[in-house]
């Protein structure tokens, strides 16, 4: 299934975030099933302030894959996830049971 990440973390936190973003790259490289796997992004948001934010769109096989990600990560790192699906899916659906 595809989801959207919103992260955001705050700016005195980044030395840490990144510090954790590097060792997360290097754990998701060698054991992928572990971990979602990046779409798009990471993309920052042209914000500025107290906040570092942004999104990505992901791949997740497994609940298992976002407890691995969040685990690496957080904190520092706040995020919150939305699940996509198909919209030409729906209509389908939606017109088929209309009839």
């Amino acid at each position: 299934m595809k989801v959207v990440k919103y992260y955001e973390f705050a700016v005195e936190d980044q030395d840490e975030m990144f510090e954790k973003w590097g060792k997360y790259l290097e754990k998701s490289a060698k054991t992928p099933e572990k971990y979602p796997t990046y779409i798009f992004g990471p993309s920052a948001l042209a914000k500025v302030g107290e906040y570092m934010k942004g999104i990505s769109i992901m791949e997740v096989d497994n609940e298992e894959q976002l407890i691995n990600y969040l685990l690496e990560l957080s904190p520092p790192l706040k995020a919150k996830f939305e699940l996509l699906y198909d919209g030409g899916k729906y209509v389908q659906a939606y017109m088929t049971r209309k009839k």
